[in-house]
């Protein structure tokens, strides 16, 4: 499956499985951004512009999949 993220330094994508926890992407979305991005700061919205934002760190355990996405 490939997941789209947006950041203020644009536009990625990651490769993960269904059954992957939004957790264990942490890495690879930090790789992304700027060396200096603190870990505790990444949020993950349903929308680009004022969908639901949840820490990744609350995600701990959630599966994509157990979000609906396919």
């Amino acid at each position: 499956m490939l997941l789209r993220f947006q950041s203020r330094n644009g536009q990625f994508r990651l490769n993960a499985e269904p059954t992957t926890a939004f957790t264990d992407l942490l890495p690879q979305i930090l790789e992304k951004l700027p060396a200096d991005t603190d870990p505790d700061s990444v949020k993950l919205s349903n929308k680009p512009q004022g969908g639901e934002a949840r820490k990744i760190a609350q995600l701990k355990g959630v599966q994509i999949q157990q979000v609906g996405l396919k």
